[in-house]
């Protein structure tokens, strides 16, 4: 935690409580992973209509959409259906200032790390004050979940709402405003990710042959089929779309270095090397994710390397999922600490990953000659945010 708060600067970007008792970690790990099977059918219900609404264009046939930011706002409304519900979810207003919170958050962190400590809350006073913070954003959750709460109290059947979820398990002496905070903080983590990890799917995905694409949308209306319509059961099937996002996850990542930690004491490392107290260690994401003993051919991204391991297997093996973690394979980190929402974020773009293949063929605009180059913030690496593609609508599909 002592890292995440290096990383993020939490006391200012969010608020102090988020360091002594993350407890929206413990929701997410518990509550909403058991709850992700009844998401489900929301999730797939906004990605149909914000996707109609912002990829069709009728009159614009092989209309240039912008990735990055496009996906960044579709991650936001399409999660928040479950987070917050669909008033918020779909009202434009806020939508852009938790998308401009969840952006400029890695951004500014940096720079208020970097300054003297007496003048942190002045750093970001500047900082939120031109590129945004959690100020914007807290104006439309605290009043409703003023409102919600009171709702909430009345009702016999709860709906299973993440918010929900973490009002019910906040301490007796916490907030609203403390509440909100913990919902800025879940929004953070789900749009940051997911917006990068779909955006650099959808460049690989531009790429591949007429060929491959169709033996992705095979299999997912195979897994439809034999589970009768969306469900987890499905989703798990689809093997060539977690492929392809895990290995997304192996040649891009999202940060240089993974496990990062703050030692509280000094550490002899048992080779000689001593760690003295309040430094920062990480390890070398590469070196692992690019290891030709780990990883054949590692310099090459072969979006079905994991889905041809499956089939080389003979068996459905959980082992080379997206979201499962190991010590070949670091994105969301390993061990207690790792990812506490992989498992939402994994469903979630597996069900915009299948819906964007049947609805839609992808590719570059004609004057694109190669893929987008990532850019690096910090040893973040950010997909190209002003590229484009083309989604061009294939007409009316059967994918019940």
């Amino acid at each position: 935690m002592m890292a995440v708060n290096e990383d993020l600067q939490l006391p200012y970007t969010m608020d102090e409580h988020q360091l002594r008792n993350p407890y929206q970690a413990r929701v997410l790990r518990t509550d909403v992973n058991r709850a992700i099977p009844s998401y489900i059918p929301e999730i797939l219900d906004e990605s149909v209509l914000a996707m109609n609404e912002t990829l069709n264009h009728p009159d614009q046939e092989g209309h240039s959409i912008p990735v990055f930011d496009t996906m960044t706002h579709l991650i936001a409304r399409i999660s928040n259906r479950v987070i917050l519900g669909k008033e918020l979810c779909r009202n434009e207003k806020f939508l852009h200032a938790i998308v401009r919170f969840a952006e400029t958050t890695p951004l500014m962190a940096p720079f208020i790390q970097w300054s003297p400590l007496v003048f942190r809350p002045l750093v970001y006073f500047l900082l939120s004050s031109v590129l945004g913070g959690k100020k914007r954003p807290l104006k439309f959750i605290v009043p409703y979940l003023r409102r919600y709460m009171k709702e909430r109290e009345g009702m016999v059947e709860k709906p299973g709402l993440v918010s929900g979820y973490i009002i019910q398990s906040a301490p007796a002496d916490e907030s609203i405003e403390g509440i909100a905070v913990r919902l800025l903080n879940i929004n953070f983590g789900s749009i940051h990710t997911s917006s990068i990890f779909i955006t650099q799917t959808l460049f690989e995905i531009a790429l591949l042959s007429s060929e491959d694409i169709e033996s992705m949308r095979t299999e997912i209306k195979q897994a439809l089929e034999s589970e009768g319509g969306w469900t987890k059961g499905a989703l798990d099937k689809c093997h060539k779309i977690d492929s392809a996002l895990r290995e997304i996850g192996r040649y891009y990542g999202l940060m240089y270095f993974a496990l990062p930690r703050y030692t509280m004491v000094g550490c002899d490392l048992g080779d000689g090397t001593h760690v003295p107290p309040g430094h920062r260690v990480a390890i070398d994401m590469t070196a692992i994710h690019f290891d030709p003993q780990i990883y054949p051919d590692p310099n090459r991204c072969d979006v079905f390397r994991f889905s041809k391991l499956r089939e080389k297997d003979g068996i459905d093996s959980a082992k080379y999922g997206f979201a499962t973690v190991d010590s070949s394979y670091l994105p969301f980190g390993a061990g207690r600490h790792a990812c506490a929402g992989r498992f939402f974020a994994a469903m979630e773009l597996k069900i915009m990953l299948a819906h964007i293949l049947l609805e839609y063929d992808v590719r570059y605009p004609p004057t694109i000659t190669e893929r987008p180059r990532n850019a690096t913030f910090n040893g973040a690496i950010i997909p190209d945010t002003k590229a484009c593609l083309i989604f061009e609508q294939r007409g009316t599909h059967d994918t019940a």
